[in-house]
């Protein structure tokens, strides 16, 4: 930086100062004067870029990284940065391009390895994907991002047996064997300070699941604290603060200060609803933060941590005997199933199957693209040959570009599915717009072996079934949990030939399938499945019994 003009790089380090601190606007509004003038170096487009992502200013980040990439094309930095826009816009193929740029630039990068795995991951080139972390972790073995990163990652499409996936969780580098903190207050009965820790209070996925918990439980029987690790606060962190009365920003503190506060708040219960995905506080929970400590949502497996004094899950999703073998945590099985749903207050009411009109079935899936693993081709494949006059949706975030729906085509191809018969849709453009679209589909289509949970939900409130198959481990089996709660068991199949026959079951009759779609919004209101409540009171009894279990042990015979 030494030949950098002296005006600028007295900005550059107030803008610098403001974005670590977490005043995105100062920060940019310091960057964008720096940006302006025609001297102005590499870092300083690359820290803006990067700023703005932080700060989920996308289309401006992705306009910024093009002009830097004009300017410096062979900076390996100002790639990488290019990269990270992209995956911000939800352009995986154009992300991954950017870090291979970069890295043959600047040759081995951890954390840009990192990147490209997830813009890998974004296509659902799941194999590639885990092998770009695995030669980040040899560069960085002690990076437990990089860790928690392809531990989720292979849920999309596991290598291994469930034993075997958790034996790998268990090497999880973030491990730290603490001592359990000793109870503020050991009485057995009393109120008790619950803590939940997530960076997911906002317009995410686990949203849906969170809101009903945290408005059901009894503030007679637990005080509820919130953690929150959100970059970027929106309208729902919001409406979270206003139901949660005890709210901690933690955003930017390192595992130790958030240890201490959570010690500080006398907290007695301590809930992990992250895992192994971005933004966790695992290093906190390893380092025993609270005497009594839970994992659950965010995450489909084992954490691989001892230090979890529960899982929550239910019989269905980790079936008793061989799931608690594959579990490093005790599994806590709450009745009624381990989720209750909020229904978007957005959503339309529901509407008759569209082949009603279009004399033609269509059968759809809105889950992520790394969901849809080979398997999943197989057995969407394995339906629509049941049901040769069936069309299929499939929407998903990263379709918009043209080399992922070209490389999806193909395994429909390979599977002697003609594409004409399916139709590719990406990004809706807003939340309402995205759950409009289920009208367009009569069944919903499930993959394995990683479900989807949110999905599944919300075909399930807008009338439209969901055909599933059950599979060996938590995250190929919470549809089924799901459905189950709904009366729908029968939508749930053993093996590929079951699933085709259901799903061409379910679109055999017309009429059948218009009574079951207008009934099925209210059925799903009144089970379990939309019931807080019901959750609340399933997860105190585990947190009571848990705290009972470390202030009064139980007597050595």
């Amino acid at each position: 930086m030494s030949n950098v003009p002296g005006d600028i790089a007295a900005t550059l380090a107030e803008a610098n100062a403001a974005a670590l601190a977490g005043r995105h606007a100062d920060a940019l509004a310091a960057f964008r004067r720096i940006v302006a003038r025609a001297d102005a170096p590499a870092a300083a487009h690359v820290n803006f870029v990067a700023t703005l992502v932080a700060a989920r200013e996308v289309p401006e980040a992705l306009a910024a990284a093009g002009a830097a990439l004009s300017a410096f094309p062979a900076n390996g930095a100002v790639s990488a940065v290019a990269g990270e826009a992209a995956l911000a816009a939800g352009l995986p193929v154009q992300a991954a391009g950017h870090f291979e740029r970069a890295l043959a630039l600047d040759g081995p990068h951890a954390a840009r390895l990192g990147n490209l795995a997830m813009a890998l991951q974004g296509q659902g080139r799941i194999a590639e994907a885990l092998g770009a972390l695995a030669k980040a972790r040899k560069l960085a073995p002690d990076d437990a991002r990089l860790a928690s990163n392809a531990l989720m990652c292979a849920h999309y499409d596991p290598p291994d047996s469930p034993a075997q996936a958790a034996a790998r969780a268990r090497s999880w580098p973030g491990i730290v064997g603490a001592m359990r903190p000793a109870a503020r207050d050991p009485q057995p009965d009393r109120v008790l300070r619950v803590g939940y820790a997530s960076p997911d209070f906002c317009n995410h996925s686990c949203s849906y699941f969170l809101v009903p918990l945290l408005a059901g439980h009894d503030r007679g029987a637990v005080e509820i604290h919130a953690y929150s690790d959100v970059a970027v606060p929106d309208g729902l962190t919001a409406a979270f603060r206003g139901l949660v009365p005890n709210w901690h920003d933690m955003t930017g503190l390192d595992d130790a200060a958030f240890v201490r506060q959570v010690r500080a708040d006398g907290i007695d219960v301590l809930v992990d609803c992250a895992g192994h995905t971005t933004g966790n506080r695992l290093g906190a929970f390893a380092a025993r933060a609270a005497p009594v400590q839970a994992t659950w949502l965010g995450y489909p497996g084992t954490t691989g941590l001892d230090v979890f004094d529960a899982r929550l899950v239910d019989d269905i999703t980790d079936p008793p005997g061989i799931a608690d073998a594959a579990a490093s945590e005790p599994l806590a099985r709450v009745d009624g199933g381990f989720l209750a749903y909020m229904p978007p207050p957005y959503a339309p009411a529901v509407s008759p199957p569209p082949m009603a009109t279009s004399g033609r079935p269509t059968f759809g899936s809105f889950n992520n693209l790394p969901k849809i693993s080979s398997a999943t081709l197989d057995l969407w494949a394995a339906a629509l040959r049941a049901v040769p006059a069936a069309r299929m949706l499939v929407k998903a975030r990263g379709l918009d570009e043209a080399p992922t729906r070209a490389r999806l085509a193909e395994g429909f191809v390979s599977r002697a599915i003609d594409p004409a018969r399916i139709e590719f849709a990406g990004f809706a453009g807003s939340l309402p717009a995205h759950i409009a679209r289920y009208a367009e589909i009569d069944v919903a289509l499930d993959t394995t072996p990683y479900n989807g949970t949110t999905t599944t939900c919300e075909a399930l409130w807008m009338g439209v079934p969901v055909v599933t198959l059950a599979g060996d481990r938590h995250a190929a089996r919470v549809s089924a949990s799901l459905l189950a709660r709904v009366g729908g068991g029968q939508w749930v199949a053993a093996d590929a030939e079951g699933f085709a026959a259901r799903a061409a079951a379910l679109v055999a009759d017309v009429e059948a399938l218009g009574r079951l779609r207008g009934g099925l919004r209210a059925r799903m209101a009144a089970s379990p499945l939309c019931d807080g409540v019901r959750l609340a009171r399933g997860f105190e009894a585990v947190y009571r019994r848990l705290w009972r279990r470390v202030v009064s042990p139980p007597a050595m015979v």
